[in-house]
């Protein structure tokens, strides 16, 4: 599956100078996005949704500040199915940390690729 390159972020809520949105465009470097403050109840970044939701940590591990460099990976099976199956130029990003207004948080990298060739 070759993988889709990100090229713009069309919009984004809250973004730390140092580890804007735009990092996620090039996922390789190991720049990061993160929100501007601590305590920001939820960022949001517009790199069709196709993932309805999914729990990067669990309440436990986000209070704690453990295991914050996860990586999750979503199959077909994940998606939603009708935008999955159409052709889209947009991906929405919506996360929110809700358990711990002390530190602030985002995501390291972000890489989408394309669905499998029906021959391979």
């Amino acid at each position: 599956m070759p993988e889709i390159p990100l090229t713009r972020v069309v919009s984004v809520t809250s973004a730390d100078p140092r580890h804007p949105a735009e990092n996620l465009l090039r996922p390789d470097d190991g720049g990061r996005w993160r929100g501007a403050a601590a305590g920001e109840k939820q960022l949001s970044v517009v790199l069709e949704v196709l993932l309805p939701s999914a729990a990067l940590m669990s309440p436990s591990e986000s209070r704690s500040g453990s295991e914050p460099r996860r990586v999750r990976i979503f199959g077909p099976d994940s998606l939603v199915k009708g935008p999955a199956q159409h052709t889209w130029d947009r991906l929405r990003l919506v996360l929110s940390q809700p358990y711990c207004q002390t530190r602030p948080y985002g995501l390291a990298f972000v890489r989408v690729f394309s669905a499998p060739k029906e021959e391979e």
